[in-house]
């Protein structure tokens, strides 16, 4: 019974202590901080100030409104603006995936750097499609849809028209726009522009906490290890 208890106690001291530990990372991949700090000098994204996972100078590039591309990637493919109101929200969307450090939660199996299914609320993405539908894009998947050159410079392959021609609704829009990066949710579920203190930060831990329906990804190798290992070194205790 002494042995169980400790592996117990072992156990729920790894998990913990990797459920901490993923609060203290970002995605991995260029485009992101290898943890989060704080940044006060900040030109968007000010929500995530506190816990941030993209650098100040990335931030100026929202702050250039309006904005025609990130990096070398077009949001203006059609050589038109967005309006201030659809821009709004694309910016909501890009410092999410570039800032926040809940993004890690999500992150895609298959591509570190990516994330998969985030759950994004459906009022976020109902009022997306309600500012973006009269403005002009090429591509229904912004991932997958556009000609891309090997320095990520994106042009049409498909006729410029309103967002409304590519997007049924805002469900329609959330869950492709970005390939499956995010999922339409009505409840638990991600808020992307908010103010004041971050509160997805209580809905990861109430999704991910300690709970054990955390998605594989979510314990490491290391982890994984050490909960082959301690059953075992008990067993040949007990022997």
């Amino acid at each position: 019974m002494k042995f169980t208890a400790l592996f117990v106690f072992i156990y729920s001291l790894v998990l913990s202590t990797k459920s901490q530990q993923r609060d203290n990372e970002c995605l991995p991949g260029e485009k992101h901080k290898e943890v989060p700090t704080p940044e006060d000098s900040l030109y968007a994204c000010h929500a995530y100030k506190e816990h941030l996972c993209c650098t100040s100078d990335f931030t100026k590039q929202l702050a250039n409104r309006p904005i025609r591309k990130i990096g070398n990637f077009s949001w203006t493919p059609c050589n038109k603006t967005l309006s201030p109101k659809c821009e709004d929200f694309l910016i909501g969307v890009e410092c999410f995936y570039r800032c926040s450090h809940n993004a890690f939660f999500w992150e895609n199996p298959d591509y570190p750097s990516a994330i998969l299914k985030a759950p994004v609320c459906a009022r976020f993405c109902d009022d997306w499609f309600d500012a973006c539908k009269e403005d002009l894009t090429c591509a229904k998947n912004w991932l997958t849809g556009f000609n891309i050159t090997a320095d990520g410079v994106n042009t049409c392959k498909q006729p410029c028209r309103n967002f409304s021609d590519y997007y049924s609704d805002g469900k329609d829009l959330c869950e492709n726009m970005w390939g499956s990066s995010f999922m339409y949710k009505e409840t638990d579920c991600l808020q992307l522009n908010f103010t004041g203190p971050n509160p997805n930060n209580e809905l990861v831990k109430k999704l991910f906490g300690e709970n054990e329906d955390k998605p594989k990804s979510a314990v490491s190798s290391r982890t994984a290890s050490l909960l082959v290992f301690f059953p075992a070194l008990f067993s040949g205790l007990i022997r």
